[in-house]
């Protein structure tokens, strides 16, 4: 099935994605690393920063220890990311009050219960988060950076809504290679999560509700809402909407696409854990029509204009900004001259590690 994520940034913001504190830290008296214009970013809100980064890495849950010597071009690499996050969004945070916008705790409240109604309720919101080992603390701070980023681009650009006709010069375009599908099949599941729990005992509830599934058919949405622990999807019946082969890991894909509508597998077994799929739909390979995607257009040109607005914002206020790096190894051009230097030995074969001598 697809990696299970909380969405929580409604906007593609690159420069200022991850689950840091960010500028809504909260006061600490460790070393200072770089001064924003009068602010100062510590060596606690680093080391955060980039603790809860890694979380989100592709190499996480891989035993990868990332600060070992033998992965310094990693580490180097993701400590610049994390340097320039910090700058980007302490940047945002003062244009913000330059303009005298701020974010309320009815707004943040606010917008966690739309979340929790989106996953069925705050047990699942809470089941998200510890699926997902993130803290209810850094919700709140990237809603709250969230909403304050939102609010800036209102207050710089206005609306930024597409029209409808660049809505439609898009979809003309990109016909080809946007909005032709490939087959797709829609299909609903049930998950028993194998992940911090005994196998047998998983693979014994899967039977069981198996067993209940196969005895009433008609009854799998009900079934699902109740057992599945797919905190996204069990809401909604275990609905997973359409998707592709390439969509899906090897093992779920290939159970759903040998399936006619209407149908109910046996039980699956993936890296998530236990599936008992329904597949509800099939189409077949095509031009998917206007209609059907003007809304997502939309949205994704919108968001597009609000990057572009957000980008010349933070370049301009960096060109403005006095930013000072007190350790001079957080300074990005230090962290590249390192980069460059272990690309450089790579190139050279040389590995930093003492040749074997031969028996």
């Amino acid at each position: 099935m697809k990696k299970i994520t909380l969405f929580v940034l409604t906007m593609s913001l690159a420069l200022i994605a991850g689950c840091s504190k960010g500028p809504f830290k909260k006061v600490d008296t460790s070393e200072p690393l770089i001064k924003v214009n009068t602010a100062v970013i510590t060596q606690n809100t680093f080391d955060e920063t980039f603790e809860n980064g890694i979380k989100n890495l592709p190499i996480a849950g891989k035993n990868i220890d990332i600060k070992n010597p033998k992965n310094k071009f990693m580490y180097l690499i993701y400590k610049d990311r994390t340097v320039k996050e910090l700058i980007v969004k302490e940047l945002i945070n003062q244009e913000a009050q330059k303009r005298k916008i701020s974010v309320t705790d009815k707004d943040v409240n606010k917008t966690i219960d739309e979340i929790a109604q989106k996953l069925g309720g705050k047990d699942k919101l809470e089941s998200s988060l510890t699926l997902n080992n993130i803290k209810k603390e850094d919700l709140i701070n990237n809603i709250k950076m969230d909403l304050v980023t939102k609010k800036l681009i209102e207050n710089v650009a206005g609306n930024l809504s597409a029209s409808d006709k660049e809505i439609k010069d898009f979809y003309e375009k990109n016909k080809t290679s946007k909005f032709t599908n490939p087959d797709l099949v829609r299909a609903s599941h049930i998950l028993i999560n194998t992940q911090d729990t005994d196998i047998k005992r998983a693979k014994s509830n899967a039977e069981k509700i198996l067993t209940e599934v196969k005895a009433n058919p008609a009854n799998f949405d009900a079934i699902a809402k109740k057992n599945s622990e797919d905190v996204t999807t069990a809401p909604k019946g275990g609905d997973l909407g359409f998707f592709s082969k390439k969509d899906m890991v090897p093992a779920f894909a290939k159970a759903a696409f040998s399936m006619t509508p209407g149908t109910i597998s046996g039980i699956v077994k993936t890296q998530f854990g236990f599936h008992i799929i329904k597949v509800t739909d099939r189409k077949k390979a095509g031009l998917i029509p206007f209609a059907e995607v003007k809304s997502d257009i939309g949205i994704y040109l919108s968001d597009r204009k609000k990057i572009t607005v957000m980008q010349k914002l933070i370049e301009g206020a960096k060109n403005s900004a006095k930013i000072e790096y007190v350790d001079a190894q957080y300074n990005p051009d230090s962290i590249a001259k390192e980069i460059k230097e272990i690309e450089k030995n790579k190139k050279m074969g040389l590995t930093g590690m003492p040749p074997v001598a031969a028996k």
